[in-house]
């Protein structure tokens, strides 16, 4: 087994429920989440670390993964140099290997993979809802929450509105897996910029109108989904009335439903991302010799920048 480091600065998140059985097993890749291991033969970070880790390994087999879009934040190119990989959507990062994919964002609705790939048996007793949220931090969250509330006004009991501060849930699986359509807003609409809206509904087997990554359709069958634009909310009506009316649209697209569940399971969940990229890593780089590592967190570069910042002041001040 090739074992694997995974930094995952969400301690509380059930994330091993993405692999089979819970085992942190995926094919020959075994992963140690947030444990401390003497040695790995890959070490990978999602988004930041909350305090400084050590390990051995090749400093060639160091990733970084991001978590967020530029919109909401921008990562330290000193804290960036530690890794030798990164995997982001982000296209203002510099660095000399950037890979530009979407990042794997852990799903939400509450089955685990074994569930998931038990062929579950969803009745679809329900026609059309919309998750939003009353956080309003940007634009894309502002148009994202107005859309939602434009869309229930037009339909009426027709679609059915949930989201924080809104209507709460439990779990995700709840609000989709029931209806035949949803409709999933991403808060940016930039290229690999494709978190967990659009598989959660895959995975429920909930026919999604989307708002968000332009190249999704590298990812999943177009047939699968229908591209919505929520600057012009005319043509989004027509769009989805055109299917949620049509009693034999939802039938029709069952299989290619179930096509992009699997190839999101397969390819790109979280753990299938990471292994399908240290596969095509090991293929083209020669691993150096493992050495002892420390990984420092973000906060010690921007410390150490604020520092020299008010050192530089002291001085003008005092000249």
């Amino acid at each position: 087994m090739i074992n694997v480091k995974l930094t995952f600065p969400f301690p509380d998140w059930p994330i091993l429920r993405q692999t089979p059985n819970g085992s942190g097993t995926w094919e020959n890749y075994q992963f140690f989440v947030n444990q401390e291991i003497e040695e790995c033969d890959y070490w990978v970070v999602f988004d930041q670390l909350l305090q400084k880790e050590q390990t051995k390994c090749s400093p060639e087999n160091i990733i970084f993964i991001t978590g967020e879009p530029p919109t909401i934040k921008t990562y330290n190119n000193n804290f960036l140099k530690q890794f030798a990989t990164i995997i982001t959507c982000q296209r203002n990062i510099t660095h000399p290997h950037v890979i530009y994919s979407q990042q794997g964002h852990p799903w939400f609705v509450g089955k685990t993979y074994d569930e998931l790939q038990s062929n579950l048996s969803i009745q679809k007793t329900k026609l059309l809802s919309i998750i939003t949220s009353d956080k309003l931090f940007t634009d894309g969250h502002k148009k994202r929450y107005e859309f939602a509330m434009k869309l229930k006004d037009y339909f009426g009991d027709a679609i059915d509105l949930y989201g924080r501060g809104i209507k709460d849930f439990n779990d995700k699986w709840e609000v989709l897996a029931p209806y035949k359509y949803s409709i999933a807003i991403e808060n940016l609409v930039l290229e690999d910029w494709l978190t967990e809206k659009l598989p959660d509904c895959f995975l429920a087997e909930t026919f999604p109108f989307y708002y968000g990554c332009p190249n999704v359709g590298s990812y999943f069958q177009s047939n699968s989904f229908q591209l919505i634009d929520i600057n012009d909310f005319k043509s989004s009506i027509k769009l989805i009335e055109e299917k949620i009316f049509n009693s034999s649209h939802y039938s029709s697209c069952q299989h290619s439903l179930i096509d992009s569940k699997n190839r999101y399971l397969a390819n790109y969940s979280f753990f299938a991302l990471i292994a399908n990229t240290i596969n095509k890593l090991s293929k083209s780089k020669i691993s150096k010799s493992p050495r002892q590592i420390q990984i420092n967190s973000e906060d010690v570069y921007l410390n150490n920048f604020k520092n020299k910042i008010k050192d530089k002041l002291k001085f003008l001040i005092k000249t």
